[in-house]
């Protein structure tokens, strides 16, 4: 088996940079055939995939898997690289991906019970023998005609927000405290988010109306936002997706949602909506924050489709 490894040494506040050396070294002691390329911009891992899926059809090499060495973002940017590649080679045989989970919020991980400690990771993904294929999300943009991928989440409101000021502060580079400016743009979105206008339009059902929407997420796995277990029951191995909607909360409810999320009871409150389908539709009004696995897709309207497409995965 070779190993073609897609390195965010970004990922994690230089958390990937740092424990790079020992994953190279563990390689090396395990006599692993592998090749590492390095991203040094935004969406260069959609590129990098790209172009190592053409060498591996050029040379006709077998018995290959590609890594994801970084967080959530490295992950989908490499998803994306590998759907794009077989759209435009559709005849050609998926080389799956595997993630080794370097970066800050691994939330990918969680959902497929991947080890969080690298060691343990890589460990697993050398020991493995064969694909699984799993359930990846994608959309289309019913306005713009165009679409995407994603492993872990969509978010329009809350958590995009959060995401939109926590990658601004000045703490977030840093290793030690970059947790800590997600807690600082949490509280900072808490006093001052707007609700927003939102119709849902569920498989099989009528629309559905929110006037304040606080909270609007469509998720593949249980986990968003680095650990919170937003919808429990939520699996890539089926072909459904899960959506939660959250009405702009009083402070009280706000308080009560998240002392529920500990006892994962939270979707049964009154002002919390909880979707299990395979096709969901959404469309807002108002310029709103987005985010797609924790990066940023700025400010604007959405008219979404929301579906699931198969992958294999190395896990």
């Amino acid at each position: 088996m070779k190993y073609f490894i897609i390195t965010n040494l970004f990922a994690g506040g230089g958390n990937a940079k740092k424990v790079w050396p020992d994953i190279k070294k563990y390689l090396a002691a395990k006599n692993v055939a592998y090749k590492a390329v390095y991203t040094e911009y935004a969406d260069h891992a959609v590129e990098l995939t790209k172009q190592i899926l053409g060498k591996i059809a050029a040379t006709k090499q077998k018995d290959v898997v590609i890594i994801a060495a970084g967080g959530d973002g490295t992950l989908h940017e490499t998803l994306l690289g590998c759907k794009r590649y077989y759209e435009a080679h559709p005849t050609e045989k998926q080389v799956p991906i595997s993630f080794l989970p370097i970066g800050s919020g691994n939330d990918f991980a969680r959902g497929l019970k991947i080890p969080l400690k690298w060691e343990k990771a890589l460990s697993n993904i050398l020991h493995s023998d064969s694909p699984t294929t799993i359930n990846v999300g994608h959309y289309t943009d019913l306005d713009n005609h165009t679409d995407g991928f994603f492993t872990n989440n969509f978010g329009i409101g809350f958590d995009a927000s959060v995401v939109h000021l926590a990658n601004r502060s000045s703490l977030k580079s840093n290793h030690f405290f970059g947790k800590f400016s997600y807690i600082a743009a949490i509280l900072n979105v808490i006093i001052n988010f707007k609700g927003f206008y939102a119709e849902i339009i569920p498989e099989n059902e009528s629309k559905h109306i929110f006037q304040h929407t606080f909270l609007l997420t469509t998720t593949d796995i249980p986990y968003f936002g680095g650990g919170i277990n937003i919808v429990p029951t939520a699996s890539a191995l089926d072909d459904h997706l899960d959506m939660v909607v959250v009405e702009k909360p009083s402070l009280w409810q706000l308080i009560l949602f998240i002392s529920m999320i500990f006892l994962k009871r939270h979707l049964q409150l009154k002002f919390i909506h909880h979707y299990h389908k395979k096709q969901l539709f959404i469309k807002t009004n108002g310029n709103r924050y987005g985010q797609i696995d924790g990066e940023e897709l700025g400010e604007r309207t959405y008219n979404l489709k929301l579906e699931t497409v198969k992958y294999p995965f190395w896990i």
